[in-house]
């Protein structure tokens, strides 16, 4: 990927980085002892959305519960958390795993959400469903919009709950995705963090503890989410994160028949095996390029962004910096225009990358741009004064 400026040539290079990272080769063969069960799995970091290890990622198949992390994503971002839902005929007759819910009682988006998370109730889905959306169908188009914006490619939704349908999968890797995109929503990360929780029950007039069927929650140090499904044709699933040391690993296991024991090994790995490196900052100055035509002869180059990547702690060496840069431009040049791309890579593997621009703008070397420069002084001048 090359970003073109406005001068026409562009030149390669390496720039020279004073960091030590991790090779992935011994990453890799503690990989291979890994013993884990499940048909399809996946561990990515939270922060870099690195995949770290896979196992059968794009594999299409049912999903279960882990459904109801999409039906979460919507509506918190649609919907007030105290709103009121009235739960419908259609939702209180839903099958599986449940709340219990009433035809004809009112509930807070809130409660309802608990009470899908934590207690898995596809009752709580179908009424949160018909809130949100007007309509199953309306629900399902905006479940299915937004798998696609997240590039969850090989996924596709036909009810809110996971219930089995043929139409209805998804694969280790999109489920990852989509995790990751529900786990930056705080809302979203505190509710399936939560041990339990307390909701009113509108019959009783009374409030009712639930607890969240995700043991990691107990078992596992710094473990915080995210969501248990099973069915007979998915198998045990789980969708599991943990954070430790300030990093944050995602785990995704699908038809897994030791699932707890498939969840502590992938997260253990992903949390102990590796780590976060900034290798850019945004603003950083990179270098410079030759301007034509302007009252500076040079523009420095900066990064667009913070760029940080997950690496394996096990060996150390040096990673590389690999650009293409315009070797000059002509002015007027503005500032943060794109002239370039700045790669971070390993042995040819690339693991991220991000826009290189001008750091500051050089008016052209003509009379307007004198009359501009020496405007600016005068200001500035005035100003210090």
């Amino acid at each position: 990927m090359v970003f073109q400026g406005q001068g026409s040539n562009m030149k390669k290079g390496l720039l020279a980085v004073a960091l030590l990272v991790c090779c992935f080769t011994e990453a890799v063969g503690a990989a291979t002892k890994l013993n884990v069960s499940a048909s399809a799995a996946v561990v990515m970091d939270q922060q870099t959305g690195q995949v770290l290890w896979t196992k059968n990622p794009d594999w299409k198949r049912p999903m279960a519960s882990l459904t109801k992390i999409m039906t979460a994503i919507l509506v918190l971002e649609h919907s007030d958390l105290d709103q009121p839902v009235v739960i419908s005929q259609e939702a209180a007759r839903t099958p599986g795993s449940s709340m219990y819910l009433r035809a004809g009682t009112t509930y807070r988006v809130r409660d309802l959400l608990y009470g899908l998370m934590l207690l898995s109730g596809n009752d709580a889905a179908v009424a949160l469903a018909e809130h949100i959306g007007g309509s199953m169908d309306g629900f399902m188009a905006f479940m299915n919009k937004q798998a696609g914006l997240l590039g969850a490619s090989n996924t596709n939704f036909t009810n809110p709950h996971g219930l089995p349908d043929e139409e209805h999968y998804s694969t280790a890797h999109d489920l990852a995705l989509l995790a990751r995109y529900a786990l930056s929503i705080p809302k979203f990360a505190t509710l399936v963090a939560s041990n339990q929780a307390e909701i009113p029950d509108p019959v009783k007039a009374a409030h009712c503890p639930i607890y969240n069927k995700n043991r990691l929650l107990w078992e596992f140090e710094g473990a915080d989410g995210v969501k248990t499904g099973y069915t007979l044709a998915a198998g045990r699933c789980l969708v599991a994160s943990a954070t430790r040391h300030g990093r944050q690993v995602i785990v995704v296991l699908l038809d897994a028949p030791r699932l707890w024991e498939d969840a502590t090994a992938l997260l253990t790995y992903g949390l102990e095996e590796y780590e976060n490196i900034m290798v850019a900052q945004r603003g950083q100055a990179l270098g410079s390029i030759g301007v034509v035509g302007g009252l500076a002869s040079a523009v420095s180059i900066i990064s667009a962004q913070d760029i940080w990547i997950t690496v394996p702690r096990s060996q150390r060496e040096a990673i590389e910096l690999d650009y293409t840069v315009c070797s000059e431009i002509t002015a007027p040049v503005e500032q943060w225009a794109p002239v370039g791309i700045l790669c971070v890579k390993y042995n040819d593997q690339l693991l991220a990358e991000t826009p290189m621009l001008t750091g500051e703008g050089v008016l052209a070397r003509n009379w307007l741009g004198l009359l501009v420069s020496f405007s600016r002084r005068l200001q500035s001048l005035l100003i210090s004064h």
